[in-house]
């Protein structure tokens, strides 16, 4: 039986294509797809999970404590995004995902290639059948939880802003001023420039752009 599969994750992870470990991590786990290593896939999906724990954190937060165990990397993660407007929807989610988190830390603590060695003659009681399964439920809460994290990703609770972020504002602000040329021949968008050599200015026009929109949102939602 093959455990070969392209990972839905890859799509969400496209979001952030220069988050060049992130992206790793994923393929990591696709090798051991490939491979079929049972034991190695379990390594793999704990710590594609990491990652994508410790990244919404250091977005976020930026000063958070990354070298802890993964259920309270995951506690963590929880209190810094909301994972449903609806209160109960979001308790419900939580219980379902803090099992999963639990659950494939102890598959990989316990049954793990990298975990602990054996005897020579220990055969893994991890099928194909079982190794795909967690990787599976890795893959769609990984893909879950990164759409939400950019879905939400507002610059005033945000440690790390990104440019592809903020389209609507790059193009808002791109319209107010011109691009620069360069000396090849190509050109520069203002909002681009002003990100890459003026972030705490592209962060303040960014955030007042946020507030004047919700300002505008609210008023047209009174009338």
């Amino acid at each position: 039986m093959s455990l070969a599969r392209p990972l839905l994750c890859a799509e969400a992870f496209s979001l952030s294509m220069d988050a060049t470990h992130l992206n790793e991590q994923k393929e990591r786990l696709e090798n051991a797809l490939e491979i079929q290593d049972c034991s190695l896939v379990l390594d793999t999906s704990k710590s594609l999970l990491e990652t994508v724990f410790k990244t919404i954190l250091s977005d976020r937060l930026g000063n958070a404590n990354l070298s802890q165990d993964m259920n309270p990397l995951y506690r963590n993660v929880r209190d810094c995004l909301q994972l449903n407007d609806n209160p109960d929807v979001n308790d419900k989610i939580k219980i379902i995902t803090n099992s999963m988190v639990h659950n494939i830390s102890e598959l990989r603590n316990r049954y793990g290639a990298a975990s602990h060695g054996d005897d020579g003659y220990y055969v893994s009681p991890i099928t194909p059948t079982d190794a795909s399964f967690v990787a599976g439920i890795t893959d769609v809460f990984c893909s879950y939880l990164y759409r939400r994290h950019k879905e939400s990703s507002d610059p005033n609770l945000s440690a790390r802003i990104y440019y592809d972020d903020y389209e609507e504002f790059n193009d808002w602000l791109d319209g107010q001023f011109s691009s620069f040329s360069l000396l090849s021949g190509g050109e520069v968008s203002y909002s681009r420039l002003m990100f890459e050599h003026d972030l705490k200015g592209y962060r303040a026009s960014l955030l007042q752009y946020v507030s004047t929109e919700e300002d505008d949102e609210e008023l047209e939602n009174n009338v």
